[in-house]
């Protein structure tokens, strides 16, 4: 078997450099070297890699067991919901990821913080360590950024109309460290927000929706129902 040929000869590699070697999956490519019991930073920069996929395997635990660092630059990474499944690599606690259609259209800082938001086990990003006071901050902004996300989601801006849940889930899978964040910091929050506003956390949430009444002034069309909104105060027009 390939793995374990892998495994028996490379037993005591600590890292591997596989910048610019043309591979183009992770699924075909790397999961090849999950098995390697000392490896601890790998590097694929500069390769046509989409998407982080864990697969389970027959001991799932066995999976990048000692894996700690970690770099995709230069790769095809182009959303966060491909690197979702670094979660899976529990011993993973540095992440170097930059020059990605991902990471080419947002801001630095805004990377850094989405980053640090959806992988809660990292400590390090792109070589710089992450504080405890930069990742609550990041995981409070993430959660403020989710929650409008869903406000605009449940007004049904700019959709058909369609069942609330179902795309409450289709948000909730796009952003799987939501409602951990949301019940890990919700109270804290909430109570920031009184502090700030001098009110309760019921007239808080209020003040984020506002109620719109659209009514045609046309003359052919005036007699026609107002069209009844409710938004996200934060929606800009």
């Amino acid at each position: 078997h390939e793995e374990n040929q892998l495994e028996r000869i490379f037993k005591n590699l600590v890292l591997l450099d596989l910048s610019n070697c043309q591979l183009t999956s992770w699924q075909r490519h790397i999961m090849k070297l999950h098995n390697l019991p000392r490896l601890d930073s790998l590097i694929v920069d500069d390769n046509a890699i989409e998407c982080v996929e864990v697969m389970a395997v027959e001991d799932q635990s066995a999976s990048f067991s000692n894996l700690t660092s970690l770099h995709l630059a230069g790769t095809s990474i182009s959303t966060w919901t491909e690197l979702d499944q670094l979660n899976s690599i529990s011993s993973l606690r540095s992440l170097r990821l930059r020059n990605t259609p991902l990471t080419n259209t947002l801001g630095v800082g805004e990377v850094r913080s989405t980053a640090i938001a959806r992988l809660p086990n990292l400590e390090y990003f792109n070589s710089s360590p992450i504080t405890t006071r930069e990742r609550v901050e990041a995981e409070r902004r993430y959660v403020s950024t989710v929650s409008r996300e869903l406000l605009l989601v449940s007004s049904g801006v700019g959709s058909v109309v369609e069942d609330d849940s179902g795309k409450h889930a289709q948000l909730f899978a796009k952003h799987p460290q939501f409602q951990l964040l949301l019940k890990k910091h919700k109270d804290t929050m909430l109570s920031l927000a009184n502090v700030g506003n001098g009110s309760s956390s019921q007239g808080n949430i209020g003040e984020e929706i506002i109620n719109v009444t659209i009514r045609s002034m046309a003359a052919v069309s005036c007699d026609m129902e107002p069209l009844r909104k409710r938004l996200p105060r934060s929606l800009k027009v």
